[in-house]
């Protein structure tokens, strides 16, 4: 449930020209008939900037890598791509 919750309550943007340096993975879910779409990008310094219909934000890894990061949401159910 916490993996469902971050994704429909965390949200930030990414530039063009970070997502040609850092991966970026588009995660989405149907919650209750309602596509719940984020984008996370990969910062590099062990955050992940994570966006939500324009809204930002930053989420500390702790120490966790980006692709594990996006494998547990694809393991809770989450289409990423």
């Amino acid at each position: 449930m916490a993996v469902l919750a971050a994704i429909s309550f965390t949200s930030c943007s990414s530039d063009d020209d970070a997502a040609d340096v850092n991966p970026c993975a588009t995660c989405g879910f149907d919650f209750l008939g309602v596509v719940l779409e984020t984008e996370y990008c990969d910062n590099g310094d062990g955050t992940v900037t994570a966006t939500v219909e324009g809204v930002e934000e930053t989420i500390d890894l702790q120490g966790q890598s980006f692709e594990a990061f996006i494998q547990a949401f694809e393991a809770a159910g989450v289409n990423c791509n």
